[in-house]
Protein backbone atom coordinates (compact mmCIF):
# COMPACT_ATOMS: atom_id res chain seq x y z
CA UNK A 1 0.00 0.00 0.00
CA UNK A 2 0.89 3.34 -0.88
CA UNK A 3 -0.28 7.37 0.35
CA UNK A 4 -0.73 10.28 -2.60
CA UNK A 5 -0.53 13.14 0.31
CA UNK A 6 -1.55 16.21 -1.40
CA UNK A 7 0.02 19.90 -0.99
CA UNK A 8 -1.63 21.33 1.98
CA UNK A 9 -3.89 23.76 1.94
CA UNK A 10 -5.52 26.38 4.52
CA UNK A 11 -9.17 25.43 5.09
CA UNK A 12 -11.35 27.03 3.36
CA UNK A 13 -14.68 27.11 1.56
CA UNK A 14 -14.52 25.79 -1.92
CA UNK A 15 -16.98 25.40 -4.64
CA UNK A 16 -16.95 21.65 -5.04
CA UNK A 17 -20.00 19.37 -5.25
CA UNK A 18 -21.54 18.36 -1.66
CA UNK A 19 -21.52 14.49 -3.26
CA UNK A 20 -19.35 12.78 -5.00
CA UNK A 21 -22.22 10.29 -6.59
CA UNK A 22 -24.33 13.37 -7.92
CA UNK A 23 -25.14 12.37 -11.57
CA UNK A 24 -25.00 15.85 -12.54
CA UNK A 25 -21.29 15.91 -12.25
CA UNK A 26 -19.38 15.71 -15.31
CA UNK A 27 -15.44 14.21 -15.41
CA UNK A 28 -13.97 16.88 -13.90
CA UNK A 29 -16.37 17.57 -10.58
CA UNK A 30 -18.10 20.65 -12.67
CA UNK A 31 -21.92 21.05 -12.48
CA UNK A 32 -23.81 21.97 -15.54
CA UNK A 33 -24.24 25.86 -16.51
CA UNK A 34 -27.28 27.13 -14.47
CA UNK A 35 -26.78 24.50 -11.30
CA UNK A 36 -26.50 26.22 -8.25
CA UNK A 37 -23.37 25.35 -6.49
CA UNK A 38 -23.46 24.23 -2.71
CA UNK A 39 -20.05 25.56 -0.24
CA UNK A 40 -18.31 22.97 1.38
CA UNK A 41 -15.44 22.73 3.20
CA UNK A 42 -12.66 20.53 2.30
CA UNK A 43 -11.90 18.39 5.47
CA UNK A 44 -9.18 15.70 5.48
CA UNK A 45 -10.07 12.11 7.13
CA UNK A 46 -9.20 9.88 9.75
CA UNK A 47 -6.57 6.84 9.39
CA UNK A 48 -8.95 4.44 7.60
CA UNK A 49 -9.19 0.68 8.94
CA UNK A 50 -7.00 -1.35 7.10
CA UNK A 51 -7.80 -5.38 6.98
CA UNK A 52 -5.18 -7.89 5.22
CA UNK A 53 -6.26 -10.97 4.94
CA UNK A 54 -9.57 -10.96 6.77
CA UNK A 55 -7.43 -9.66 10.00
CA UNK A 56 -8.05 -6.35 11.31
CA UNK A 57 -4.43 -4.08 11.49
CA UNK A 58 -4.04 -1.80 14.29
CA UNK A 59 -4.03 2.16 13.89
CA UNK A 60 -0.90 3.25 13.26
CA UNK A 61 0.47 6.97 14.42
CA UNK A 62 0.23 8.07 10.64
CA UNK A 63 -1.46 11.56 10.09
CA UNK A 64 -3.49 11.28 7.40
CA UNK A 65 -5.18 14.70 7.50
CA UNK A 66 -3.44 16.05 4.08
CA UNK A 67 -3.59 12.52 2.82
CA UNK A 68 -5.89 12.65 -0.63
CA UNK A 69 -5.66 8.92 -1.97
CA UNK A 70 -4.51 5.83 -0.94
CA UNK A 71 -3.38 2.89 -3.90
CA UNK A 72 -2.96 -0.36 -3.19
CA UNK A 73 -3.48 -4.25 -4.54
CA UNK A 74 -6.82 -5.90 -4.12
CA UNK A 75 -8.50 -9.47 -5.05
CA UNK A 76 -11.52 -7.91 -7.18
CA UNK A 77 -14.35 -9.91 -8.39
CA UNK A 78 -15.39 -13.81 -7.69
CA UNK A 79 -11.97 -15.22 -9.20
CA UNK A 80 -9.86 -12.78 -7.27
CA UNK A 81 -8.56 -10.96 -10.07
CA UNK A 82 -5.15 -8.73 -8.75
CA UNK A 83 -6.12 -4.90 -9.58
CA UNK A 84 -4.62 -1.39 -8.66
CA UNK A 85 -7.26 -0.21 -6.33
CA UNK A 86 -7.67 3.09 -4.36
CA UNK A 87 -9.59 4.76 -2.11
CA UNK A 88 -10.10 8.86 -1.63
CA UNK A 89 -10.61 11.46 0.87
CA UNK A 90 -13.11 13.66 -0.10
CA UNK A 91 -14.64 16.08 2.30
CA UNK A 92 -13.70 14.19 5.56
CA UNK A 93 -15.22 10.61 4.24
CA UNK A 94 -12.89 7.83 2.35
CA UNK A 95 -15.16 6.88 -1.07
CA UNK A 96 -13.97 3.47 -2.66
CA UNK A 97 -12.33 1.49 -3.27
CA UNK A 98 -11.88 2.02 -7.67
CA UNK A 99 -9.95 -0.24 -9.08
CA UNK A 100 -8.15 -0.42 -12.49
CA UNK A 101 -8.99 -2.66 -15.18
CA UNK A 102 -5.66 -4.87 -14.81
CA UNK A 103 -3.44 -4.41 -12.30
CA UNK A 104 -1.29 -1.21 -12.72
CA UNK A 105 2.59 -2.50 -11.02
CA UNK A 106 2.79 -4.73 -13.75
CA UNK A 107 3.32 -1.84 -15.99
CA UNK A 108 6.25 -0.42 -14.15
CA UNK A 109 4.75 1.52 -11.36
CA UNK A 110 6.19 0.62 -7.75
CA UNK A 111 5.60 2.63 -4.32
CA UNK A 112 7.62 5.89 -4.45
CA UNK A 113 7.31 6.55 -8.23
CA UNK A 114 6.84 10.48 -8.94
CA UNK A 115 4.14 9.50 -11.17
CA UNK A 116 1.82 8.29 -8.69
CA UNK A 117 3.25 11.48 -5.93
CA UNK A 118 2.29 13.64 -9.02
CA UNK A 119 -1.59 12.58 -9.53
CA UNK A 120 -4.43 15.16 -8.41
CA UNK A 121 -7.47 14.61 -7.44
CA UNK A 122 -10.67 14.56 -9.44
CA UNK A 123 -14.10 15.38 -8.42
CA UNK A 124 -16.41 12.81 -10.57
CA UNK A 125 -19.27 10.66 -10.23
CA UNK A 126 -18.93 7.34 -8.95
CA UNK A 127 -19.84 5.39 -11.80
CA UNK A 128 -17.16 7.51 -13.91
CA UNK A 129 -13.66 6.85 -14.65
CA UNK A 130 -11.72 8.49 -12.03
CA UNK A 131 -7.83 8.04 -13.06
CA UNK A 132 -5.41 6.13 -15.37
CA UNK A 133 -2.26 4.79 -14.81
CA UNK A 134 -0.05 3.87 -17.74
CA UNK A 135 -3.25 3.58 -19.99
CA UNK A 136 -5.45 1.36 -16.99
CA UNK A 137 -8.38 3.43 -16.14
CA UNK A 138 -9.58 2.92 -12.87
CA UNK A 139 -12.87 1.97 -12.15
CA UNK A 140 -15.40 1.59 -8.93
CA UNK A 141 -15.43 -2.27 -7.89
CA UNK A 142 -17.58 -4.28 -10.29
CA UNK A 143 -21.57 -4.51 -10.28
CA UNK A 144 -23.77 -7.59 -10.05
CA UNK A 145 -26.11 -8.51 -12.69
CA UNK A 146 -29.89 -8.94 -12.10
CA UNK A 147 -31.12 -12.34 -14.17
CA UNK A 148 -35.02 -13.12 -14.06
CA UNK A 149 -35.80 -16.32 -16.61
CA UNK A 150 -39.58 -16.24 -17.65
CA UNK A 151 -39.63 -18.42 -20.55
CA UNK A 152 -41.10 -21.74 -18.89
CA UNK A 153 -39.07 -23.85 -21.33
CA UNK A 154 -35.74 -22.38 -20.89
CA UNK A 155 -33.40 -23.56 -18.69
CA UNK A 156 -30.25 -22.07 -17.59
CA UNK A 157 -27.09 -23.28 -15.00
CA UNK A 158 -24.03 -20.83 -13.71
CA UNK A 159 -20.55 -21.61 -14.49
CA UNK A 160 -20.75 -23.18 -10.64
CA UNK A 161 -23.19 -25.72 -11.65
CA UNK A 162 -26.03 -23.90 -10.08
CA UNK A 163 -29.35 -24.01 -11.14
CA UNK A 164 -31.20 -20.74 -12.04
CA UNK A 165 -34.84 -21.08 -10.80
CA UNK A 166 -37.49 -20.68 -12.56
CA UNK A 167 -39.48 -17.00 -13.02
CA UNK A 168 -36.93 -15.64 -9.35
CA UNK A 169 -34.98 -12.53 -9.67
CA UNK A 170 -31.45 -14.04 -8.70
CA UNK A 171 -28.41 -11.33 -8.41
CA UNK A 172 -25.06 -12.88 -9.70
CA UNK A 173 -21.44 -11.48 -9.14
CA UNK A 174 -19.31 -9.58 -11.96
CA UNK A 175 -17.64 -12.40 -14.38
CA UNK A 176 -20.24 -14.83 -13.83
CA UNK A 177 -20.94 -16.90 -16.66
CA UNK A 178 -24.63 -18.63 -17.71
CA UNK A 179 -25.18 -21.23 -19.39
CA UNK A 180 -28.65 -21.89 -21.04
CA UNK A 181 -30.67 -23.88 -23.37
CA UNK A 182 -34.30 -25.58 -24.13
CA UNK A 183 -35.64 -28.04 -21.52
CA UNK A 184 -35.75 -30.69 -24.18
CA UNK A 185 -33.50 -30.41 -27.37
CA UNK A 186 -35.67 -31.19 -30.39
CA UNK A 187 -38.97 -30.26 -29.00
CA UNK A 188 -38.24 -26.33 -28.89
CA UNK A 189 -35.92 -24.62 -31.36
CA UNK A 190 -33.49 -22.69 -29.25
CA UNK A 191 -33.11 -18.83 -30.18
CA UNK A 192 -30.04 -16.71 -29.47
CA UNK A 193 -26.88 -17.15 -27.25
CA UNK A 194 -26.50 -20.36 -24.93
CA UNK A 195 -23.75 -18.12 -23.22
CA UNK A 196 -24.12 -14.90 -21.47
CA UNK A 197 -21.39 -13.48 -18.88
CA UNK A 198 -21.80 -10.67 -16.36
CA UNK A 199 -20.09 -7.70 -16.85
CA UNK A 200 -20.30 -4.93 -14.85
CA UNK A 201 -23.84 -5.17 -14.13
CA UNK A 202 -24.56 -5.72 -17.51
CA UNK A 203 -25.11 -9.08 -19.56
CA UNK A 204 -23.18 -9.58 -22.99
CA UNK A 205 -26.18 -10.16 -24.75
CA UNK A 206 -30.11 -10.40 -24.81
CA UNK A 207 -31.97 -13.18 -22.67
CA UNK A 208 -32.53 -16.44 -25.68
CA UNK A 209 -35.89 -17.63 -25.42
CA UNK A 210 -37.68 -21.11 -26.71
CA UNK A 211 -40.00 -21.51 -29.69
CA UNK A 212 -42.66 -24.04 -29.60
CA UNK A 213 -42.16 -26.81 -33.04
CA UNK A 214 -44.93 -28.57 -35.05
CA UNK A 215 -45.55 -30.89 -32.11
CA UNK A 216 -46.53 -28.35 -29.99
CA UNK A 217 -48.19 -25.74 -32.78
CA UNK A 218 -50.19 -28.74 -34.39
CA UNK A 219 -48.29 -29.46 -37.36
CA UNK A 220 -48.62 -25.46 -38.16
CA UNK A 221 -46.22 -24.34 -41.58
CA UNK A 222 -44.86 -21.46 -39.53
CA UNK A 223 -43.17 -23.88 -36.57
CA UNK A 224 -39.88 -25.28 -36.46
CA UNK A 225 -39.86 -28.48 -37.08
CA UNK A 226 -39.94 -30.75 -34.41
CA UNK A 227 -37.03 -32.91 -33.74
CA UNK A 228 -37.12 -36.61 -32.23
CA UNK A 229 -34.27 -39.27 -31.57
CA UNK A 230 -35.15 -43.35 -30.98
CA UNK A 231 -32.06 -45.53 -29.77
CA UNK A 232 -32.28 -48.74 -32.42
CA UNK A 233 -29.31 -50.63 -30.20
CA UNK A 234 -26.98 -48.98 -27.92
CA UNK A 235 -27.92 -45.55 -26.08
CA UNK A 236 -27.97 -42.15 -25.99
CA UNK A 237 -29.02 -39.15 -23.64
CA UNK A 238 -29.54 -35.82 -22.94
CA UNK A 239 -26.78 -33.68 -21.47
CA UNK A 240 -27.26 -30.56 -19.33
CA UNK A 241 -26.23 -28.42 -22.49
CA UNK A 242 -28.95 -30.12 -24.23
CA UNK A 243 -26.69 -31.84 -26.74
CA UNK A 244 -27.49 -35.23 -27.19
CA UNK A 245 -24.56 -37.72 -26.15
CA UNK A 246 -24.46 -41.19 -27.81
CA UNK A 247 -22.57 -43.95 -26.99
CA UNK A 248 -19.90 -45.00 -29.56
CA UNK A 249 -21.43 -48.00 -31.80
CA UNK A 250 -25.00 -46.83 -31.52
CA UNK A 251 -27.29 -47.04 -34.18
CA UNK A 252 -29.74 -43.83 -33.86
CA UNK A 253 -32.27 -42.53 -35.80
CA UNK A 254 -33.47 -38.83 -35.92
CA UNK A 255 -37.09 -37.92 -37.06
CA UNK A 256 -37.56 -34.25 -38.08
CA UNK A 257 -41.65 -34.13 -37.63
CA UNK A 258 -43.13 -32.75 -40.43
CA UNK A 259 -46.07 -33.27 -43.12
CA UNK A 260 -45.59 -35.27 -46.06
CA UNK A 261 -47.79 -33.58 -48.46
CA UNK A 262 -46.73 -30.38 -47.86
CA UNK A 263 -43.45 -30.91 -49.23
CA UNK A 264 -40.00 -32.99 -48.24
CA UNK A 265 -37.71 -31.09 -45.49
CA UNK A 266 -33.83 -31.56 -46.01
CA UNK A 267 -31.11 -32.94 -43.55
CA UNK A 268 -27.81 -31.37 -43.27
CA UNK A 269 -24.56 -31.56 -41.10
CA UNK A 270 -21.41 -30.38 -40.11
CA UNK A 271 -19.70 -33.67 -39.99
CA UNK A 272 -17.91 -33.97 -43.28
CA UNK A 273 -16.49 -37.73 -42.75
CA UNK A 274 -19.84 -39.60 -44.46
CA UNK A 275 -22.58 -39.25 -45.90
CA UNK A 276 -25.61 -40.18 -43.68
CA UNK A 277 -29.21 -41.59 -45.06
CA UNK A 278 -32.36 -39.51 -45.21
CA UNK A 279 -35.78 -40.65 -46.27
CA UNK A 280 -39.61 -40.91 -45.02
CA UNK A 281 -40.10 -43.57 -42.54
CA UNK A 282 -41.45 -46.84 -43.68
CA UNK A 283 -43.61 -48.33 -41.43
CA UNK A 284 -47.47 -47.08 -42.34
CA UNK A 285 -47.64 -45.31 -38.57
CA UNK A 286 -44.58 -43.48 -39.08
CA UNK A 287 -43.97 -43.01 -43.32
CA UNK A 288 -46.56 -39.96 -43.51
CA UNK A 289 -44.96 -37.57 -41.13
CA UNK A 290 -41.00 -38.47 -39.94
CA UNK A 291 -38.21 -37.85 -42.09
CA UNK A 292 -35.72 -39.77 -41.13
CA UNK A 293 -31.64 -39.75 -40.56
CA UNK A 294 -29.86 -42.45 -39.79
CA UNK A 295 -26.59 -42.96 -37.69
CA UNK A 296 -25.12 -46.33 -37.96
CA UNK A 297 -22.77 -47.58 -35.73
CA UNK A 298 -21.77 -43.91 -34.38
CA UNK A 299 -17.98 -42.81 -34.06
CA UNK A 300 -16.14 -39.95 -32.91
CA UNK A 301 -16.78 -38.63 -36.34
CA UNK A 302 -20.00 -38.67 -36.18
CA UNK A 303 -20.44 -35.64 -33.49
CA UNK A 304 -21.63 -32.52 -34.95
CA UNK A 305 -24.88 -30.10 -35.37
CA UNK A 306 -27.94 -31.62 -37.27
CA UNK A 307 -30.05 -29.65 -39.52
CA UNK A 308 -33.63 -30.16 -40.39
CA UNK A 309 -35.05 -27.31 -42.85
CA UNK A 310 -38.39 -27.59 -44.17
CA UNK A 311 -39.82 -26.56 -47.72
CA UNK A 312 -40.61 -22.93 -46.26
CA UNK A 313 -37.04 -22.53 -44.96
CA UNK A 314 -37.96 -22.89 -41.51
CA UNK A 315 -35.08 -25.20 -39.30
CA UNK A 316 -34.09 -26.46 -36.25
CA UNK A 317 -31.22 -28.51 -34.82
CA UNK A 318 -29.87 -31.03 -32.26
CA UNK A 319 -26.26 -31.62 -31.07
CA UNK A 320 -24.70 -34.90 -31.64
CA UNK A 321 -21.72 -35.76 -29.24
CA UNK A 322 -20.58 -39.07 -29.48
CA UNK A 323 -19.04 -39.93 -26.27
CA UNK A 324 -17.92 -43.20 -24.08
CA UNK A 325 -19.62 -42.26 -20.97
CA UNK A 326 -18.45 -44.00 -17.72
CA UNK A 327 -19.65 -42.00 -14.51
CA UNK A 328 -16.61 -42.78 -11.58
CA UNK A 329 -17.22 -45.64 -10.05
CA UNK A 330 -18.87 -45.61 -6.18
CA UNK A 331 -16.31 -46.26 -3.58
CA UNK A 332 -17.86 -48.82 -0.80
CA UNK A 333 -16.51 -46.96 2.14
CA UNK A 334 -19.49 -47.18 4.26
CA UNK A 335 -19.62 -50.62 5.94
CA UNK A 336 -23.35 -50.23 6.71
CA UNK A 337 -24.47 -50.17 3.72
CA UNK A 338 -25.86 -52.24 0.83
CA UNK A 339 -25.43 -51.61 -2.83
CA UNK A 340 -26.68 -53.19 -6.38
CA UNK A 341 -24.68 -51.46 -9.29
CA UNK A 342 -25.85 -52.05 -12.89
CA UNK A 343 -22.29 -50.61 -13.96
CA UNK A 344 -21.11 -46.99 -14.32
CA UNK A 345 -22.20 -46.67 -18.11
CA UNK A 346 -24.39 -44.01 -18.50
CA UNK A 347 -27.89 -44.63 -17.41
CA UNK A 348 -26.85 -47.46 -15.60
CA UNK A 349 -28.32 -47.82 -11.89
CA UNK A 350 -27.01 -48.26 -8.59
CA UNK A 351 -29.34 -48.70 -5.71
CA UNK A 352 -28.68 -48.87 -2.03
CA UNK A 353 -30.12 -50.00 1.58
CA UNK A 354 -28.72 -50.07 4.83
CA UNK A 355 -27.93 -52.59 7.83
CA UNK A 356 -30.44 -52.78 9.87
CA UNK A 357 -30.25 -50.03 13.27
CA UNK A 358 -29.42 -47.55 10.14
CA UNK A 359 -31.32 -45.62 7.71
CA UNK A 360 -30.88 -44.31 4.15
CA UNK A 361 -29.39 -40.79 4.64
CA UNK A 362 -29.67 -39.74 0.53
CA UNK A 363 -31.33 -41.20 -2.35
CA UNK A 364 -32.54 -44.92 -2.42
CA UNK A 365 -31.43 -45.15 -6.33
CA UNK A 366 -28.99 -42.98 -8.66
CA UNK A 367 -28.15 -43.04 -12.33
CA UNK A 368 -25.37 -42.43 -14.55
CA UNK A 369 -26.00 -39.29 -16.68
CA UNK A 370 -24.94 -38.30 -20.17
CA UNK A 371 -22.67 -35.84 -18.20
CA UNK A 372 -20.33 -38.63 -17.03
CA UNK A 373 -21.89 -38.19 -13.11
CA UNK A 374 -24.50 -40.06 -11.18
CA UNK A 375 -27.81 -38.06 -10.77
CA UNK A 376 -26.76 -37.39 -6.94
CA UNK A 377 -24.29 -38.23 -4.76
CA UNK A 378 -24.26 -41.94 -3.15
CA UNK A 379 -26.24 -41.81 -0.08
CA UNK A 380 -24.79 -42.57 3.28
CA UNK A 381 -26.08 -45.03 6.05
CA UNK A 382 -26.56 -43.42 9.82
CA UNK A 383 -27.10 -44.90 12.58
CA UNK A 384 -30.74 -44.99 14.09
CA UNK A 385 -31.69 -42.28 16.50
CA UNK A 386 -35.00 -42.26 18.53
CA UNK A 387 -36.56 -39.17 18.83
CA UNK A 388 -35.34 -37.18 22.06
CA UNK A 389 -36.91 -38.32 25.33
CA UNK A 390 -39.08 -35.64 26.66
CA UNK A 391 -40.49 -36.06 30.02
CA UNK A 392 -42.85 -33.09 31.47
CA UNK A 393 -41.43 -34.09 35.39
CA UNK A 394 -37.98 -32.23 35.85
CA UNK A 395 -37.25 -35.47 38.74
CA UNK A 396 -37.11 -38.10 36.24
CA UNK A 397 -34.33 -39.61 36.36
CA UNK A 398 -32.27 -41.15 33.28
CA UNK A 399 -29.56 -43.72 32.83
CA UNK A 400 -28.48 -42.41 29.75
CA UNK A 401 -29.23 -39.94 27.21
CA UNK A 402 -27.66 -42.22 23.90
CA UNK A 403 -30.60 -42.77 21.46
CA UNK A 404 -29.07 -44.77 19.10
CA UNK A 405 -31.28 -48.14 18.36
CA UNK A 406 -30.92 -50.82 20.23
CA UNK A 407 -30.13 -48.29 23.70
CA UNK A 408 -31.74 -49.27 26.52
CA UNK A 409 -32.83 -46.01 28.84
CA UNK A 410 -33.36 -47.09 32.78
CA UNK A 411 -35.79 -44.97 34.41
CA UNK A 412 -35.76 -43.85 38.36
CA UNK A 413 -37.06 -41.40 40.55
CA UNK A 414 -35.00 -39.57 43.96
CA UNK A 415 -36.65 -40.16 47.10
CA UNK A 416 -40.18 -38.95 47.91
CA UNK A 417 -41.36 -39.73 44.22
CA UNK A 418 -42.16 -43.22 42.78
CA UNK A 419 -41.80 -43.75 39.06
CA UNK A 420 -45.35 -44.02 36.95
CA UNK A 421 -45.29 -45.75 33.72
CA UNK A 422 -42.60 -48.09 31.98
CA UNK A 423 -39.53 -48.49 33.99
CA UNK A 424 -36.91 -48.83 30.97
CA UNK A 425 -37.07 -48.05 27.31
CA UNK A 426 -35.50 -49.77 24.31
CA UNK A 427 -34.97 -47.70 20.76
CA UNK A 428 -36.24 -50.74 18.20
CA UNK A 429 -35.53 -50.20 14.80
CA UNK A 430 -38.11 -47.83 13.89
CA UNK A 431 -36.27 -45.83 15.37
CA UNK A 432 -39.24 -45.45 18.12
CA UNK A 433 -39.00 -46.30 21.67
CA UNK A 434 -40.61 -49.46 22.46
CA UNK A 435 -43.11 -47.03 25.13
CA UNK A 436 -44.04 -43.74 26.45
CA UNK A 437 -41.43 -42.14 28.49
CA UNK A 438 -42.58 -42.40 31.98
CA UNK A 439 -43.35 -39.46 35.30
CA UNK A 440 -42.15 -39.16 38.32
CA UNK A 441 -44.83 -38.19 41.16
CA UNK A 442 -44.74 -37.27 44.33
CA UNK A 443 -45.47 -40.27 46.74
CA UNK A 444 -48.22 -38.99 49.00
CA UNK A 445 -50.40 -40.43 52.12
CA UNK A 446 -53.93 -40.96 52.74
CA UNK A 447 -55.38 -38.13 54.90
CA UNK A 448 -55.27 -39.67 58.61
CA UNK A 449 -58.40 -40.67 59.85
CA UNK A 450 -58.51 -38.69 63.32
CA UNK A 451 -59.22 -41.50 65.93
CA UNK A 452 -62.45 -41.62 68.12
CA UNK A 453 -61.84 -40.24 71.42
CA UNK A 454 -58.91 -37.88 69.96
CA UNK A 455 -57.66 -35.40 67.01
CA UNK A 456 -54.70 -34.99 65.01
CA UNK A 457 -52.08 -32.37 64.83
CA UNK A 458 -50.71 -31.72 60.89
CA UNK A 459 -49.18 -29.21 58.24
CA UNK A 460 -52.18 -29.83 55.73
CA UNK A 461 -50.03 -31.77 53.65
CA UNK A 462 -48.93 -35.69 53.61
CA UNK A 463 -45.79 -36.42 51.37
CA UNK A 464 -43.39 -38.68 51.58
CA UNK A 465 -41.60 -37.64 55.21
CA UNK A 466 -44.04 -35.54 56.24
CA UNK A 467 -45.47 -36.44 59.86
CA UNK A 468 -48.83 -36.06 61.99
CA UNK A 469 -49.23 -36.34 65.74
CA UNK A 470 -52.07 -37.52 67.94
CA UNK A 471 -53.33 -36.62 70.78
CA UNK A 472 -55.81 -37.82 72.91
CA UNK A 473 -59.29 -35.92 74.67
CA UNK A 474 -59.08 -36.26 78.55
CA UNK A 475 -59.74 -39.44 80.30
CA UNK A 476 -58.19 -41.26 76.96
CA UNK A 477 -54.61 -42.58 76.53
CA UNK A 478 -52.54 -44.19 73.23
CA UNK A 479 -51.57 -47.08 73.06
CA UNK A 480 -48.23 -47.33 70.93
CA UNK A 481 -46.71 -43.78 68.86
CA UNK A 482 -48.09 -40.63 69.59
CA UNK A 483 -46.58 -39.57 65.76
CA UNK A 484 -46.82 -41.65 62.57
CA UNK A 485 -44.46 -40.75 59.46
CA UNK A 486 -45.79 -41.02 56.31
CA UNK A 487 -43.76 -43.49 54.24
CA UNK A 488 -42.12 -44.01 50.91
CA UNK A 489 -44.21 -46.87 50.14
CA UNK A 490 -47.18 -44.08 51.10
CA UNK A 491 -48.70 -45.52 53.65
CA UNK A 492 -48.59 -44.15 57.64
CA UNK A 493 -45.71 -45.82 59.72
CA UNK A 494 -48.28 -46.97 62.69
CA UNK A 495 -51.80 -45.96 63.55
CA UNK A 496 -52.55 -45.18 67.22
CA UNK A 497 -54.35 -47.53 69.13
CA UNK A 498 -56.72 -45.31 71.45
CA UNK A 499 -57.78 -46.15 74.60
CA UNK A 500 -61.69 -45.45 74.84
CA UNK A 501 -61.91 -45.48 78.28
CA UNK A 502 -60.94 -43.41 81.40
CA UNK A 503 -57.95 -44.13 82.47
CA UNK A 504 -54.66 -42.56 84.36
CA UNK A 505 -51.31 -41.72 83.13
CA UNK A 506 -47.87 -42.56 85.04
CA UNK A 507 -47.56 -40.92 87.82
CA UNK A 508 -43.81 -40.54 87.48
CA UNK A 509 -41.38 -41.95 90.14
CA UNK A 510 -39.47 -39.79 93.08
CA UNK A 511 -36.31 -39.05 92.98
CA UNK A 512 -34.33 -41.70 94.82
CA UNK A 513 -37.33 -44.31 94.57
CA UNK A 514 -39.21 -46.48 92.43
CA UNK A 515 -42.94 -47.24 91.57
CA UNK A 516 -44.10 -50.45 90.78
CA UNK A 517 -45.82 -51.48 88.41
CA UNK A 518 -44.39 -49.26 85.39
CA UNK A 519 -46.87 -48.69 82.71
CA UNK A 520 -48.01 -46.18 79.77
CA UNK A 521 -51.69 -46.15 81.61
CA UNK A 522 -53.34 -48.01 84.45
CA UNK A 523 -56.94 -49.42 84.69
CA UNK A 524 -59.60 -47.69 87.18
CA UNK A 525 -59.11 -49.14 90.28
CA UNK A 526 -55.51 -50.69 89.60
CA UNK A 527 -53.42 -49.74 92.40
CA UNK A 528 -49.20 -48.85 92.25
CA UNK A 529 -46.68 -48.85 95.33
CA UNK A 530 -44.34 -46.27 95.71
CA UNK A 531 -40.69 -47.42 97.38
CA UNK A 532 -37.61 -45.35 98.70
CA UNK A 533 -33.89 -47.13 98.08
CA UNK A 534 -32.07 -48.13 101.06
CA UNK A 535 -31.04 -44.91 103.32
CA UNK A 536 -34.48 -42.91 102.37
CA UNK A 537 -37.39 -43.01 104.07
CA UNK A 538 -40.95 -42.08 102.33
CA UNK A 539 -42.96 -39.25 103.07
CA UNK A 540 -46.38 -39.33 101.93
CA UNK A 541 -48.49 -42.44 101.06
CA UNK A 542 -47.02 -45.70 99.61
CA UNK A 543 -50.51 -46.81 98.41
CA UNK A 544 -51.85 -45.07 95.60
CA UNK A 545 -55.21 -46.08 93.36
CA UNK A 546 -56.48 -44.97 89.99
CA UNK A 547 -59.95 -43.29 90.72
CA UNK A 548 -62.97 -43.69 87.71
CA UNK A 549 -61.97 -39.46 87.59
CA UNK A 550 -58.90 -40.87 86.34
CA UNK A 551 -56.78 -39.19 89.10
CA UNK A 552 -54.53 -40.84 91.71
CA UNK A 553 -55.93 -41.31 94.91
CA UNK A 554 -52.74 -39.36 96.47
CA UNK A 555 -50.13 -37.61 95.22
CA UNK A 556 -46.83 -38.45 94.39
CA UNK A 557 -44.98 -39.23 97.64
CA UNK A 558 -41.16 -38.16 98.40
CA UNK A 559 -38.34 -40.20 99.24
CA UNK A 560 -36.34 -37.91 102.15
CA UNK A 561 -32.65 -39.61 103.80
CA UNK A 562 -32.56 -40.89 107.14
CA UNK A 563 -31.77 -38.60 109.71
CA UNK A 564 -28.44 -39.91 111.92
CA UNK A 565 -28.45 -38.56 115.47
CA UNK A 566 -24.81 -38.22 117.43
Amino acid sequence: MYIVVGTPKEKKPTTRPKSVTNPAEDIHGNLPPGTPEQTVSREGCSAPEVIVNGSLISESNTDFSTVQEIHFVGLIGRRGHKRECKIECLNGVWVGPMCTEELALSAGIQPGNDELSEQTTCYISAYELLLSFRGNPIKKIMRRCTLRITDAELVGVTDENRPIPPDVEVSLPHDTEVRLRCVESGLYKFVGNDTLLCDDGSWTDDLPYCVATTMHRNFSLQAPPTILYHVVSGDAGLAENGSIVVFPGTIINIDCLFQRQLGNPQWTWTSTQRVYPNAWAITAEEKNWKFRLSIYYAKDYDSGTYTCVTPHDISNEVNIVVKDVHCPAIKSVDHNRVMAVEGNKMHSKARFACMEGFELVGPEEITCQASGQWSEDAPKCEVLKCPPLVSESKHLIMSTRNRTYGTRVVFSCPTGFKLSGAPNLNCLKTANWSDTTPTCNPITCRPPVTPVNGRVIDAGRYLAGDFVQYTCNAGHVIVGESVAICTDHGVWSQPPQIVSKAACEFPGEPSNGQVIPTKFHYDIGEVVMVGCHPGFRILGFQRLQCTSSSHWSSPLPHCRPFLVQS
